[in-house]
């Protein structure tokens, strides 16, 4: 009997070579679709190509952009991912400088800075994120939550991920730049213009769009300005106050820090690292939040669980369920898919030799759902994190290695204050007409985010002496 092979397009996700840069060696297999396709579905799609690509191809693929051919290698194997994150910096540094958000942050951005520079910006930044210093914005998320709950409509349905935009950047005002009340409405004004969230379209054209070092124009562009004209205006105020050395928010703090040679950071610089603050920090604490109301409400055993250690009821409660609830709503929903390295010398990676030139993509979206790590990895299970949770390498919500996150452990305490707020308070239920979406809301983009689709549609009602 005769058979037929099927067409490219037939088989879009099936294994095909992909040749390295300088055509010299091959890259992991990729998608045969055609470079156009692989940029549309990636665009609006990301999770979708990530599942397709992971369970047709492995652990290690090949995503090919239009319209310049460039190549993406995307590694999921925590090994591999030790490897490049534990490499010499020098060896693999992070290619967020020829992203389209480099023109945004500024090219004094901790994220966008490699080498020495990279380091020194690091230094002065990590000292407001960590251990006690941390803990006095404890009254300033509770008080900005509880603010923010004041105004939810109980007993109808609403989409709780507007609300905790809201909360976080009440944090990121009150917190990072501790602007006075009558300088808070013109700051909030122009941070939310210049977060309003990109459509769809928009990030197809951007998807499609050759790296960039030009300032955006247009609508973006604009409210940049009006952005920067505000920052730079709160700067100088900043300057001229006789209680800076006194201030504990986080801007006073960067603005009294000194490098080792005794320099402290430029107008210039405290631009672009509150720019990187405000995207880095507000919409994705806001969105994990989010997630883990969305997991929670779908769950109703691991909800109580948590309400029971908020209220005490647990013998010798503490925060342990609550972390592990935090830790696996950045595992199974982690708000950033991927963080990208360019290698700039020949690196094995995932059984491959990866030539200098390489773009790596360590996807966390893939790595935190590895099934040789986690059994049922799509399974929400907060019990996973009770115990000894995984390796390093097998949970990278914030990246890793000397890029990780600076932010993170300021997120997660942020995240587990807004929740034993919420949920010391409040109970949260299902829509009626939510319950097409039982399983849970689909993920989608926005911007380089991944939320939920519907905002995470909840009810909430007070809780009543009974749930108490």
């Amino acid at each position: 009997m005769a058979t037929t092979t099927p067409s490219a397009s037939e088989r879009p996700f099936q294994a095909d070579a992909a040749r390295a840069p300088g055509g010299l060696k091959r890259l992991p297999p990729g998608p045969r679709a055609p470079a156009m396709l692989q940029t549309l579905a990636w665009a609006v799609a990301p999770t979708w190509v990530m599942d397709h690509c992971a369970k047709r191809l492995g652990e290690a693929f090949t995503l090919t952009f239009a319209p310049s051919g460039m190549q993406l290698v995307m590694i999921s194997d925590p090994e591999a991912v030790k490897t490049l994150f534990t490499a010499p910096p020098e060896a693999a540094p992070s290619a967020a400088a020829n992203s389209p958000l480099a023109p945004v942050l500024g090219a004094s951005s901790v994220l966008v800075l490699t080498g020495p520079e990279h380091l020194r910006q690091r230094k002065l930044l990590l000292p407001p994120f960590h251990g006690e210093r941390m803990r006095e914005y404890e009254g300033v998320i509770v008080e900005a939550t509880r603010k923010d709950m004041a105004s939810w409509p109980l007993g109808r349905p609403m989409s709780l991920h507007a609300r905790t935009r809201m909360i976080t950047l009440e944090v990121i005002l009150r917190a990072v730049f501790g602007v006075e009340a009558e300088r808070m409405e013109a700051l909030r004004g122009a941070i939310t213009e210049f977060l309003t969230p990109v459509q769809p379209l928009r990030m197809i054209v951007l998807a499609l769009a050759r790296p960039s070092r030009e300032r955006p124009t247009g609508g973006l562009g604009q409210a940049l300005d009006r952005l920067d004209a505000e920052i730079y205006a709160e700067l100088e105020r900043r300057r001229a106050q006789e209680d800076l050395i006194e201030r504990g928010d986080i801007l006073s703090l960067l603005m009294q820090a000194r490098d080792e040679d005794g320099r402290a950071m430029t107008d210039e610089e405290l631009r672009d690292e509150l720019v990187t603050l405000l995207l880095a920090g507000h919409e994705t604490t806001a969105t994990s939040v989010a997630w883990a109301i969305e997991r929670l409400v779908r769950h109703p055993q691991k909800l109580r669980r948590l309400q029971a250690e908020i209220d005490g009821e647990e013998q010798g409660a503490g925060e342990e369920y609550m972390k592990a609830v935090v830790n696996e709503t950045l595992r199974v929903r982690p708000v950033v898919p991927m963080v990208v390295r360019m290698l700039m010398e020949d690196m094995r990676l995932g059984g491959y030799d990866l030539p200098r030139g390489t773009r790596v993509f360590p996807s966390i979206y893939l790595t935190n759902r590895n099934q040789r790590v986690y059994g049922d990895p799509r399974e929400f299970r907060p019990e996973r994190f009770l115990q000894e949770g995984p390796d390093t390498f097998s949970w990278i919500p914030f990246g890793g290695g000397i890029r990780r996150c600076i932010g993170a452990s300021f997120a997660q305490f942020e995240m587990k204050l807004m929740l034993r707020t919420m949920l010391g308070e409040l109970e949260p239920r299902l829509p009626s007409r939510g319950r097409r979406w039982r399983r849970g809301e689909w993920v989608r983009r926005r911007a380089i985010t991944l939320v939920p689709i519907a905002g995470t549609r909840v009810v909430w009602q007070r809780r009543g002496a009974s749930g108490r």
